[in-house]
């Protein structure tokens, strides 16, 4: 698996588990550095990956009513059964 699709899956993967909240993306590569797969993982990168995820139906941007620079987002039922259908989860 490639850097993009690690990141594509590592996000989908934290957006399902946080289901119905929100996650932004700085806390997406913070997490994704702790656990080591992603260790130089930036939040720019989440953004990117997230809005081909958004346009796959996959994921939605969420709008951040105090840190409008922050993108969040939040996983689709189309995400949820992706990650289902696949056995990721």
């Amino acid at each position: 698996m490639n850097r993009i699709e690690t990141i594509r899956r590592e996000m989908l993967t934290q957006l399902y588990g946080y289901r119905p909240a929100n996650r932004d993306s700085e806390r997406m590569a913070a997490m994704a550095r702790r656990e080591g797969e992603l260790v130089d993982a930036l939040a720019a990168e989440f953004d990117r990956e997230g809005e081909y995820l958004q346009g796959l139906g996959y994921a939605q941007q969420r709008p951040d009513p105090v840190a409008r620079a922050h993108k969040r987002w939040a996983i689709t039922s189309a995400g949820i059964a992706h990650m289902e259908e696949q056995g990721l989860v």
